[in-house]
Order: C-alpha cells, then structure tokens, then sequence
C-alpha cells in the first residue's frame, strides 16, 4: 500500500490536534529553570530541564512561556511570597498546559507558580549548605577569631552606590566620639547572580592585604528581599567562615538570617548596626582606658601623698638623729675641756711645788739660778698655752668634720646640688636595666617631681 505524502505544515498540525485531544488538561511539573528571558513587550519565555539524579546533565528539557499579563501577576507574587527573584537555577513548580505551534513546537504555557514549593526547596538547599559547613567544621570559625579591641581599619564589601554604604560610612564619621577610621572600599554587586562571585572576588582581594585591616564589613542596605538569595550561597559562606579577619554582615533585612549571616562572626541587620557595633567596641575600650587613667592618678596622687609623708618622717628621724650626734659632741668635748683643764691644773701645781723649790733654791742661789729659771719659766707657759690650744683647735676641727659629714648627708642638700632620686613602681630605681619602653617613671628634684614615660 503507498504511504500518503504530507506537508510539515499538515504534519504539525495534525500533531496539535493529537495535543490537544490528549492533553486537555493542565499539570502540576517540577523542573529547573534553565534560562529566562523577558522581551519588550513583557512576555516571559523559559527553558525547563530536570537534571539527572547522579549528575548535573539534563535528563529532560522543555521551552515554556508566560503571557505577559500572567507574568506581570505571578513574578511579584513570587518574589514576595518567597524572597528569591524568579531566576535561572532555582526549581519551581508550574501549572502548565501542553501546547503545539506549526511554527515553534512543543511548548508549556505556564499558567501559575507555587511559591511554597520554592519556599520548600530553599530552605532544604539552606539546610544542606549549612549541614555541609557543620561537617567541615567551618561553620563557628570566623566567629572564633579574637576581636580587635580598637577596630579603626575596616575594609568595605559593597556596591559605591548603595545607601546602606553611605548609611555606614556616615555613621562612623560622625559619631560625637570623631574616632579616626582608615576605610576602604572594595566594590562588588549586591544582588542578582553574581553577586555572591563577586563578594568572593572582593575577599579574596582583602586577603592578600591582610595586615592592612582590623575586620571586614559586607553591607547591602535596601534592596529587595527577592534579592537575599545570593548570601545564600555555599561559595561565599565557605570564603567568609574560613576568612582569617573577623567578618561583620549587614545586608538590610529584618526577618530572615542568610547563610552568610550565619558564618559571619556578627550578622547584623543593618549597614547602621554593623557600624553601631564597632562603635560600641571603641567606646568600651575607651571607657576602660578613661578608667585606668583616672585610677592611675589616684594610685600616683596616693603613692605621692606617702612618700611625701614618709620623706617629712625621714627628715624628722635626721634631724632628731644630728642633734642628738651634736649633744653627744658636746658633751665629748666638754670631757675633754674639763680633763685638759684639770691636767693643766696638775701640772701647773706640780710646777708651782718645782717654783716653791727653787725659789728655796734661789734664795739661797739667786744670783745664779734666777736667769736659769726666768727662761724654764717662760718655756713651761708657752708649753702649757700651745698644749691648750692645739687641743681646742683638734677638738673644733674635728666638730667641723662632723658637721660636714652631717650636712653633706642631708638629702635636701644632695638634691640641691644636681642630684635626683628615680622611683619605678614605688621604690627607688637603682638598675636602669628593669624599665622598658612605656614604663613611667617618678623623679624627685630639689624642687618638685617629674613624671616621665620611658621611650628608650
């Protein structure tokens, strides 16, 4: 029997007409959106795969459209109900009907989309992610890092343009503190695709400038909740859990917590609160500093106000101890007057017995002995007189020495000749060798106290 020749055009039509006789209805199908395009009049048209369960390759493939009037109803319901722009590579699913065109061929007219669906696989897609951090042990990571007390060296992830970044940056500029801040921006897209690329791009940047910055702050501000999508992305979460500077989130939402947020060592909600937050830790260091200081110059005032104290004791102890040396002194002396008075006594006596005898003498032997004897006499009182004064001269001479010695141990004296006397942590400093760089150090003059920081 001879086969019937036929047009495409009668094939493809006979085929519609199999569709629609056999496909009447409208069917509930999962899939993946592959790619989407809008055209200038407003309709939406897709490719829908469905991957193979043991790879990424395509195991089904379907070119779908939504009119405009239909897209311009479920786009923003879709996007509001589940925080996620309707974009290639997240699984939806359609109410579709089965269509055939003569012209462009098999075709799903997508006629809604359930958001709960998405909904559902997002928050599995989240969960795994964060499953999958937990078992790499990354997920609590850059939360652990130390937080520097005085973090003034901030590098910036986010768009030039974004409020949020303007919102931060003010924030800290002019905050009644006027803390100094080295900031850097490091742009990179917020939102859309390639956002969480090129947040990674930026981080990678920072890090082979490490050193340079105290902590990284990734701000978006604004933007739509459709737009969250990006930060949850295991790329990202990966670069920031693992980053080796403590990394501050806030990308501008107020309900949910991204993944990002979650590996962050903060995740803040807003580009505001991440700057109120390093404000915060500034303000607490220098409350802390403030009260050191004021503590610092009670215990000096204190410490001051004893040695002060201890110095008048010291001085009262001195003087009472010179007088005492001086009573002593004097009291030496006066035994040594009074034995060389009592010695010149004896020999004057002994010498008046001699005088008696010889004058019995001379009596008898005037003539010869009176001359003799005018000159012995003579010799016996200036012996008498010079033995009396080289006393008295040894005597005070050594009373001046003592005095000197006195004197010269007055430490007011010592002082006031140039010298001083270092304190270092209460006590007098006698080993330059136990300061280092940043000690204080007390030095008392002849008149007043210096305090100085050693810087050398």
């Amino acid at each position: 029997m001879e086969k019937k020749t036929v047009s495409l055009l009668e094939l493809n039509q006979k085929i519609r007409d199999v569709m629609e006789t056999n496909f009447p209805d409208t069917y509930r199908v999962v899939a993946e959106i592959s790619e989407i395009k809008v055209n200038a009049r407003g309709h939406c048209y897709l490719e829908l795969i469905e991957k193979a369960p043991d790879s990424d390759q395509p195991a089904a493939r379907a070119r779908a459209m939504i009119w405009a009037y239909t897209f311009r109803i479920l786009k923003p319901y879709f996007e509001t109900t589940t925080g996620q722009t309707l974009t290639a590579g997240i699984k939806v699913l359609v109410e579709a009907e089965v269509t055939f065109h003569e012209v462009y061929g098999l075709s799903l007219n997508i006629k809604d989309i359930d958001p709960a669906y998405t909904l559902g696989e997002m928050a599995v897609k989240r969960k795994e992610i964060i499953e999958q951090l937990r078992r790499e042990g990354i997920l609590e990571m850059n939360k652990q890092l130390p937080f520097p007390l005085v973090p003034q060296r901030i590098a910036i992830i986010s768009s030039e343009t974004a409020a949020g970044y303007q919102d931060f940056v003010h924030q800290l500029l002019n905050h009644p503190g006027r803390y100094h801040f080295d900031l850097e921006l490091f742009p990179a897209m917020m939102q859309g695709k390639e956002a969480g690329n090129t947040i990674v791009a930026a981080l990678e940047t920072i890090y082979k400038r490490e050193k340079d910055f105290d902590v990284v702050a990734i701000i978006r501000g604004g933007g739509s909740q459709a737009d969250l999508s990006s930060f949850d992305n295991y790329r990202l979460a990966q670069h920031i859990a693992q980053f080796p500077l403590p990394v501050l989130t806030g990308i501008g939402h107020e309900k949910d917590e991204t993944v990002a947020d979650l590996v962050a060592f903060a995740g803040l909600k807003t580009p505001t609160a991440v700057a109120e937050f390093i404000l915060d830790r500034i303000s607490n260091f220098e409350e802390k500093l403030l009260s050191l200081a004021a503590g610092i110059s009670y215990r000096t005032k204190e410490t001051l106000t004893d040695y002060h104290q201890a110095l008048k004791d010291h001085g009262w102890k001195l003087k009472e101890t010179v007088q005492s040396h001086l009573v002593t002194q004097h009291r030496k002396m006066d035994g040594i007057l009074r034995e060389t008075v009592y010695l010149s006594k004896g020999l004057l006596e002994k010498e008046k017995n001699e005088l008696q005898q010889r004058k019995l003498i001379l009596e008898r032997n005037k003539g010869i002995f009176i001359s003799l004897h005018e000159q012995d006499l003579t010799n016996t009182r200036h012996f008498l007189r010079d033995l009396y004064n080289s006393n008295i001269t040894r005597f005070n001479h050594q009373l001046d020495l003592f005095r000197q010695s006195i004197t010269h141990l007055d430490p007011s004296r010592i002082l006031e000749r140039g010298y001083s006397i270092t304190h270092f942590e209460g006590k007098a400093l006698k080993n330059g060798e136990k300061v280092k760089n940043g000690d204080i150090l007390h030095t008392r003059l002849y008149k007043g106290t210096v305090t100085s920081k050693v810087v050398k």
